[in-house]
């Protein structure tokens, strides 16, 4: 059951490019799955720099937790592959004169069992990775974290089809339906 969700959403992030630069409409769908037919099993190693590597230019959308609401910040992401572990350089346009920077640092296991994406986030059990040789990469992986002091379950999502790039998180209290939480939606700069 948790695979089917979990493919679900994957096909969700995939089934409509043409939307892509747009807000999500309905935070808790997952909508149709996309054909994985000529993606494999992976081999881990130095998989994610060879696939993600580059700049990386779009929009995030997230989820506003004072107010619930969808909110859009135009988005660079600069990803050096070059070593073991992805170094992630985001930035922002949060407004007039406002512009925000962060950065983070991706591994993936050698097994490519276990993925940690940043400094607080814990490891997560990979749940699929499969990546073809067109360059195309599909990753979920599934942990635990808290959201506004309560234990939630965290599943992530990283895609790549072409020239475009989603990454996405979502989370859910037990028992409970699938909230996404923010996606990224970008497009590889030549």
């Amino acid at each position: 059951m948790l695979r089917l969700a979990t493919i679900t959403l994957l096909f969700a992030l995939l089934s409509n490019p043409a939307h892509a630069s747009q807000p999500a409409t309905d935070w808790q769908e997952a909508a149709t799955l996309p054909d994985l037919g000529s993606m494999t099993q992976a081999a881990p190693a130095a998989l994610l720099g060879q696939k993600l590597s580059g700049e990386w230019r779009g929009v995030l959308h997230y989820r506003d937790f004072g107010t619930d609401k969808a909110v859009r910040l135009p988005t660079v992401l600069v990803i050096d592959g070059a070593s073991a572990a992805l170094q992630l350089v985001f930035t922002y346009d949060d407004g007039p004169a406002k512009t925000v920077r962060s950065a983070e640092q991706w591994s993936l296991g050698s097994e490519g069992a276990l993925f940690c994406m940043g400094k607080d986030a814990g490891p997560m059990a990979v749940s699929l990775l499969r990546s073809n040789e067109a360059g195309d990469l599909a990753l979920v992986a599934l942990g635990t974290g808290t959201e506004n002091g309560a234990q939630v379950e965290v599943r992530s999502v990283v895609l790549r089809r072409g020239n475009t790039l989603d990454i996405s998180r979502s989370t859910r209290l037990p028992k409970a339906e699938w909230l996404l939480r923010h996606v990224y939606r970008l497009s590889l700069q030549q």
